[in-house]
């Protein structure tokens, strides 16, 4: 019941309620989580198919809560033929829908406020704008013409400033690049392929794009889905990108060893010409399918990740990797505040003990490990680190098939939560969001 809690369709869509605290809720606690995941799984193969739906949990004088699926076009239509009908990354759309359609976009893997709006973001589509207020969808956006055709759901800050990149699909393929939603330049691809994550600093936008090739052809002749045409080619090696902000036309790039990763962690200028970067590696891309069947088959650890720390020598144009922590861990998040500086912890969701995943404070100067107790039942997701000293993670308890906020003092994880805010059902496991201060 725990591990297959966190993968059924949300059984409630509401506004903003009042929620139930346990415990002591901190005074200087003020604004708002938000959190974006699948939520509808029923017609779909692959967990990152599922309809997306962004919680909130908005903290003041008393804390309320609202979590709805968000209502794309492409949505109501499956809604009203009751079935599945578009392509999408891991299903072929029905009929004609098979080739003569644009992906659907499930809005399924973040949430951000931008611009007094809140987007609900997909890897290879626009953002779905949403009501702050009520959660409630107004439909795709743009931002007036300034982004497109696509716009990662992987934004990052350095020094106050939001960057974010978008593949651009073609008969070339390129990364778009775009600072505060505005296009600073874009920059060319060898082989069609996918990117899920990179990383800023004040001065560098920097990728690792690892050997997984797109099968264009297959694709557009209707022979297998995206994920079905996405191959492993270590031969290639994975290129490293490095986009110097003053001058985007002239990336660094060089090719290391192969290796995939989902997940930056932070990056930072060790010198003039040198960038450390923190990132979670795999050896290969198999992790796609253990997050495609996670939902549907029986529980079984994800394959083995690492916490790696690259330097890039921009001068040499070499990168030396030393492992920090060879613990299976996913999902890391820092204090937004120590982005493109180097950082004191890391949190993130750990699987060395199996499943559920602990929630896990990292000490990169110390390799040191400290595990926040939870229960036996509870499925922590990944955790928003506050500049405040607290860390938030919207937890599932099989126990009583509910939801909560766990709110944890950074500096004292083994104490557990100092306070459970509780939602009166369930809340599928969400990917990535935001923390908005009020």
């Amino acid at each position: 019941m725990m591990w297959r809690g966190i993968f059924r369709d949300l059984p409630r869509e509401h506004g903003f309620e009042p929620m139930r605290v346990e415990g002591r809720v901190p005074d200087d606690l003020r604004g708002t989580l938000y959190r974006c995941g699948p939520a509808r799984f029923g017609p779909y193969v692959h967990w990152f198919d599922g309809d997306g739906a962004v919680t909130a949990v908005r903290f003041g004088s008393d804390v309320e809560g609202a979590t709805r699926v968000v209502d794309t076009r492409w949505l109501r239509k499956e809604r009203a033929a009751n079935r599945q009908l578009y392509r999408s990354y891991a299903q072929l759309g029905r009929g004609w829908r098979r080739w003569l359609t644009l992906p659907k976009n499930p809005a399924n893997i973040s949430v951000i406020p931008w611009d007094g709006q809140l987007l609900a973001l997909w890897e290879a589509g626009l953002p779905i704008a949403l009501d702050k207020s009520t959660l409630e969808t107004r439909g795709e956006t743009t931002l007036d013409g300034r982004i497109g055709p696509t716009f990662s759901a992987h934004p990052h800050r350095a020094n106050g400033t939001l960057f974010n990149f978008g593949v651009h699909y073609g008969p070339r393929f390129s990364i778009d690049l775009y600072a505060d939603a505005r296009r600073i330049g874009s920059v060319p691809l060898p082989r069609p392929t996918i990117i899920h994550d990179f990383i800023a600093t004040p001065r560098h936008l920097i990728f690792f794009v690892a050997p997984v090739r797109l099968r264009v052809a297959r694709l557009l002749a209707g022979i297998g889905s995206f994920d079905e045409n996405l191959a492993w080619e270590p031969q290639h090696g994975t290129e490293v990108i490095v986009v110097p902000l003053a001058n985007p036309k002239t990336p660094i790039r060089f090719t290391v060893p192969p290796f995939f990763q989902w997940h930056f962690v932070n990056a930072w200028e060790e010198r003039e010409d040198a960038i450390v970067a923190d990132y979670i590696p795999y050896d290969d891309f198999a992790t796609n399918d253990w997050f495609g069947r996670a939902p549907y088959d029986p529980p079984k650890l994800p394959p083995a990740s690492r916490y790696a720390r690259a330097t890039l020598d921009l001068t040499k144009r070499t990168m030396q990797v030393e492992t920090l922590s060879t613990a299976f861990c996913e999902f890391p998040a820092i204090d937004a505040k120590q982005a493109g500086t180097p950082h004191d912890s890391v949190w993130f969701l750990c699987f060395d003990n199996g499943l559920p995943p602990s929630l896990c404070r990292f000490d990169p100067a110390t390799r040191t490990h400290r595990n926040v107790p939870l229960g036996p039942d509870n499925v922590p997701s990944e955790p928003a680190v506050l500049s405040n000293g607290f860390v938030l993670s919207l937890v599932y308890d099989g126990t009583r098939d509910a939801s909560y906020v766990a709110v944890i003092d950074a500096a004292r994880p083994e104490d557990g939560p100092a306070a459970r805010i509780w939602f009166d059902h369930a809340i599928p496991f969400p990917f990535h969001g935001a923390w908005e201060v009020a």
